[in-house]
């Protein structure tokens, strides 16, 4: 066959003295060696790291990245400050990716690796983006006794409050009375704060005298 005179990696799998026989398996040789190669990568990395890989597999909590032989996992949370919800909707079988390693642990050989800390924190750098003040478009996420969480509709996607108070100019009993789940609603910033990580999120002040001459100021600007 092929094989003659080409040396191939065994392992030793039996030895059978009184019939003089030795079985030997190609397989668990690889395997071993699989396992070796595997260790030594992980012995050489450290967290915080950062490896080329490529993307193996996508599951519903997260997505599997080959880093140069070993098999790390990139959670749903770490693939991106946006929201996601599915690793399909951001990777692709066969992307090559930059991943940052998270956590490494090396007796059960796993790895938590991230892809969204490889882009700025949004929270960090919020002051560029958002102020108080602006409008924006948001999707509600959420509703609570004490307000409604909203998604805003931009690059971001940040969530924030509205609070019970900041939802009608009436009284509201209950959130439930004025927004309902995944409705598009327009709302104000009132409030970014950067260190608790919250905007404060209106829809009362949308049409209010506080703002009514910075929004007057941002449409002269627009027609401009």
């Amino acid at each position: 066959g092929k094989l003659t005179n080409s040396m191939i990696k065994t392992k030793v799998i039996e030895v059978d003295r009184k019939r003089g026989r030795l079985i030997l398996s190609e397989r668990a040789a690889e395997k071993e060696a699989r396992q070796a190669r595997r260790a030594e990568v992980l012995n050489k990395l450290n967290e915080g790291d950062v490896l080329k890989g490529r993307v193996i597999n996508l599951a519903d909590f997260g997505a599997f990245v080959d880093v140069g032989g070993v098999e790390g996992l990139v959670h749903l949370s770490e693939l991106s400050w946006k929201r996601v919800n599915s690793p399909a909707d951001v990777l692709e079988v066969e992307d090559e990716v930059e991943v940052y390693v998270l956590n490494i642990d090396r007796d059960r050989e796993r790895l938590a690796l991230s892809l969204k800390r490889m882009e700025p924190d949004p929270w960090t750098i919020i002051d560029e983006f958002y102020s108080v003040g602006q409008l924006l478009e948001a999707t509600i996420t959420k509703i609570t006794k004490y307000g409604a969480f909203a998604r805003l509709d931009d690059d971001y996607a940040l969530e924030g409050l509205i609070h019970i108070s900041e939802l009608s100019e009436n009284h509201v009993n209950h959130p439930r009375d004025v927004v309902q789940q995944s409705q598009t609603v327009t709302i104000r910033i009132i409030r970014v704060d950067k260190d608790q990580r919250q905007l404060g999120l209106s829809m009362k002040q949308v049409v209010s005298d506080k703002f009514v001459e910075a929004d007057l100021e941002k449409l002269t600007t627009i027609q401009e």
